[in-house]
């Protein structure tokens, strides 16, 4: 049995390569996904190995909710310097300074616009983590260094100008040196600009603040040691770590924050290889029907049912090694597209060296031979049941296929589950995972489905090419000849598409939301916000006072956010702050419990509850709460109103913008909404209000609310394009399923369209069937999938709609989709139709 084996799978080439090259695109991206991070984190890790090479102990300030924010005061001063350097054992201790800021070049253009930048303070041997390539480091209050990728990027070099904007105006220095950290050019795509200690104090806004200490041991004196005797001597405010341990926690913590970046790729290989399952569950299934002579011969040779089943199952587990080995080797290769793809996002991760694990070997090999045995194992079983009398039938292909009953129990029974699932999910019974189960079990319960619409979708679609003549009317029988083949085959493509659908209805939802919210919440002229989205710093608290200045402002709300954890409450919960005064005039919700009064009554004990986190936690009016804020302090917080907010300004919970600064350690705010006086318009404030901040405070940037709006909707455009780009894998593994199907379909058919060359078709009317086959096949995968895709959406954003969500359906998107869908058919019939019309017209009419 093993040469028969060997020998049906050699003698079909052309199948095994197309079936393994599904299954070989979607372990591509599984391994190069693994690669990839692998890399970053090796990358990562090695970079903070060697800048704290030079700390026997490092003391950072504590992260009380479990999370750093560049935005709070530290608690490190210049008095708990002096303390540490007090502490027997210790050397050397030197403050430093590393925080966001935003750099610009000589002619005022931003740099790093899709990653942060940072200010670094010159550290004293032996903590220096940099080292200059060109140059030297700054020694004055107007000269900087800059890091070497950023300036290569930006062309910049020793004696160009460089801006520095921090939590203070802006100041231009020149640049004295390029540097390196820790022997790496890139540094995530951030830029740093490294200042003399003073100045970078200055310009994070704390003069007498540092955001580590670098610490080193007498001689004979072990880290730990020296690490335990640190910790007895400072607060709870902050933590001590050995060099190595601090390395090790940077290093964790990045892994962490990258984890999104893993888990956002896999969702699209585990997307393919479930695409590629169908494609090999309907080639088993297409080639069992074809063989149904050849198996009965074995069967009526002596073969058991179990040796027919290790046969067919050892052809899939054949094609799952050949498939995923392919896809290993490939997944290496393509971890540096994946890294280029994202560094033109803006994202320039680290990736010294390509980092191979054991764990990525096995995991993308184990993955790819068990849908491959998986997806053939229902072929396999149907083959055991072929008698060995099927060796003496005569014809040349299966007879239609018809759905039965019990198909037809088990789709109705998976759909009925799926939408259970989905409903369990959306109620937050077992959140994302159920949700994303059920998903996958609605699929599998349309597809099942499926068949039972093939015919009148074929018709349907069919009359798109049946005024083609007899071409298109052959075309549209021959879809509906095979249902259960046609809607396998158009399952692949309607999982895809599905997919795709969804995550356009979702992304011009969420534009349709953002647009709502403001246009009904925000009763101001101007938002000021961060220039940047990847800051996460926000704007200095600076701008706002700064504001009042310009002529015809007349009103000025900042708001500032930040995060708490309630005794009682699971989870860290966010929290804004706003000016009583201010934010009410520019600002709208529709209160529950309360009204506008009730800014005034907040003062330092009071807050205000969004109306979703009050029901959720079963929270009444004038109820008090026990607070834990990033700074370590416990308040006892009154609940004075509760409001529902559509735009979703405001967190979980609302306090003054001055509790945040004084017991939060808030320090920046996060936007500033600005009204004007009467009178005034934006073509006579918006650009005094630009050249303000222009000059001194370049991290932020004005818009009118059409301008925030459009900016919001750039920002999701541009996700949308990065998933577009991802999902078309599983696209591209679902047109190599039409084109395997066709070419089986073409093999079986042989003297059928010998017959069909014989009474008078030309090769080019033939070739016009075969494409026009394929097209209509693509077309009921696409409408399927486009159908499928918006019922998803419509179900899973219905939850929201609550909230202010608004539902939009993209329809010239899902159009081009379908029109696309066509083409991909077309292009994917062209091996499929050379194929057929190579057959000579006498071997076809011999052929069984």
């Amino acid at each position: 049995m093993l040469r028969v084996l060997w020998r049906g799978f050699r003698s079909r080439k052309v199948r095994v390569a197309l079936t393994a090259t599904a299954i070989a695109l979607g372990v591509t991206l599984m391994a190069g996904t693994y690669v990839l991070t692998d890399t970053i984190d090796a990358s990562f890790a090695g970079i903070f190995r060697t800048a704290t090479a030079g700390d026997s102990v490092v003391v950072s300030p504590h992260e009380t909710l479990g999370q750093s924010n560049s935005s709070q005061v530290s608690p490190i001063t210049d008095a708990m310097v002096a303390h540490v350097r007090g502490v027997s054992g210790v050397a050397k201790a030197s403050g430093a300074v590393f925080s966001q800021a935003t750099l610009l070049d000589g002619h005022g253009t931003r740099l790093n616009t899709a990653a942060p930048s940072f200010v670094s303070s010159v550290e004293p041997a032996p903590f220096e983590s940099f080292r200059p390539v060109t140059g030297r480091f700054p020694s004055t209050s107007t000269e900087v260094a800059l890091d070497q990728a950023t300036a290569q990027r930006y062309h910049l070099v020793v004696g160009d100008s460089l801006e520095v904007a921090g939590s203070v105006p802006a100041r231009r220095y020149r640049i004295v040196g390029i540097v390196q950290f820790a022997s790496s050019e890139s540094f995530g795509g951030a830029g740093v600009a490294v200042l003399p200690l003073h100045e970078a104090k200055r310009v994070t806004g704390e003069p007498g603040r540092y955001d580590t200490i670098d610490v080193a041991a007498d001689p004979g004196v072990a880290p730990a040691q020296l690490r335990d005797r640190l910790r007895s001597a400072l607060p709870s405010s902050v933590d001590v770590r050995t060099g190595s341990e601090q390395a090790a926690q940077e290093s964790s913590d990045i892994a962490s924050n990258l984890g999104f970046l893993r888990t956002f790729l896999l969702v699209f290989a585990y997307v393919a290889l479930f695409v590629g399952a169908f494609i090999i569950f309907n080639t088993f299934s297409i080639t069992v029907a074809q063989r149904t002579r050849e198996l009965g011969l074995l069967r009526a040779m002596g073969a058991s049912r179990r040796q027919v089943l290790a046969s067919v199952i050892g052809e899939s587990l054949l094609l799952g090694v050949i498939g995923s080995g392919v896809g290993l080797a490939l997944g290496v290769l393509a971890a540096p597209g994946l890294d280029q793809l994202f560094k033109s996002f803006g994202a320039d991760l680290p990736d010294s060296g390509t980092v191979l694990e054991p764990r990525t070997i096995v995991v993308s090999l184990l993955a790819g031979i068990i849908v491959s045995v998986l997806a053939g194992l229902a072929p396999a079983i149907r083959a055991t049941r072929i008698p060995p009398v099927a060796a003496l039938r005569v014809g040349g292909g299966p007879d239609r296929d018809r759905p039965s009953r019990r198909g037809l129990t088990v789709a109705l029974g998976a759909l009925g589950a799926g939408v259970l699932m989905v409903a369990g999910g959306l109620a937050g019974y077992g959140g994302a995972a159920l949700l994303g189960l059920g998903a996958l079990v609605v699929l599998l319960g349309v597809a099942a489905l499926s068949p039972r619409l093939v015919p009148a979708l074929a018709r349907a679609l069919g009359l798109l090419v049946a005024w083609r003549g007899i071409t298109g009317v052959l075309a549209r029988e021959n879809s509906r000849r095979q249902p259960g083949r046609t809607a396998v085959t158009a399952g692949a493509l309607m999982i895809g598409l599905a997919l795709v659908a969804f995550v356009s209805i979702v992304a011009a939802s969420t534009s349709a939301s953002i647009d709502a919210a403001v246009d009904s919440s925000f009763a101001g002229n101007l938002i000021v916000e961060s220039s940047s989205t990847a800051s996460s710093a926000g704007i200095p608290a600076g701008v706002a006072p700064a504001l009042h200045t310009v002529p015809g402002v007349a009103t000025v709300a900042p708001v500032s956010f930040s995060e708490a954890r309630v005794a009682g409450i699971s989870g860290t919960q966010s929290v804004t702050g706003i000016d009583p005064a201010s934010f009410p005039k520019l600002y709208r919700v529709r209160w529950d419990h309360g009204s506008d009064a009730v800014y005034a009554e907040l003062g330092r004990t009071g807050v205000i509850a969004t109306e979703s986190f009050a029901t959720a936690n079963h929270l009444r009016l004038g109820e008090t709460l026990s607070v834990l804020t990033p700074s370590g302090q416990s308040l006892r917080l009154q609940v004075r109103g509760v409001a529902t907010d559509s735009a979703r300004l405001l967190g979980s919970l609302t306090a003054t913008r001055a509790l945040l600064q004084s017991s939060f350690g808030q320090r920046n705010d996060a936007v500033d909404f600005v009204g004007y006086a009467p009178g005034a318009s934006d073509a006579s404030v918006q650009p005094a209000v630009d050249r303000l901040l222009r000059q001194d405070f370049p991290q932020a940037k004005s818009l009118t609310a059409a301008q925030f709006e459009a900016n919001q909707a750039q920002q999701v455009n541009a996700l949308l394009a990065l998933i577009y780009v991802l999902l078309a894998l599983a696209v591209v593994v679902s047109l190599f399923g039409i084109v395997n199907t066709m070419v089986l379909s073409i093999y079986e058919r042989t003297r059928e369209l010998g017959m069909l060359r014989a009474i008078g078709m030309s090769r080019r009317q033939l070739r016009r069937v075969i494409r026009y086959e394929s097209m209509i096949t693509s077309l009921i995968g696409a409408v399927i999938g486009l159908v499928v895709g918006t019922a998803f959406a419509a179900v899973i954003t219905r939850s929201l709609v609550g909230s202010g969500f608004v539902l939009s359906v993209p329809v010239g998107t899902l159009l081009v989709l379908l029109v696309l869908a066509a083409g991909a058919g077309i292009l994917a019939a062209v091996l499929p139709a050379r194929r057929a019309c190579r057959l000579g017209v006498l071997s076809a009419l011999s052929a069984e």
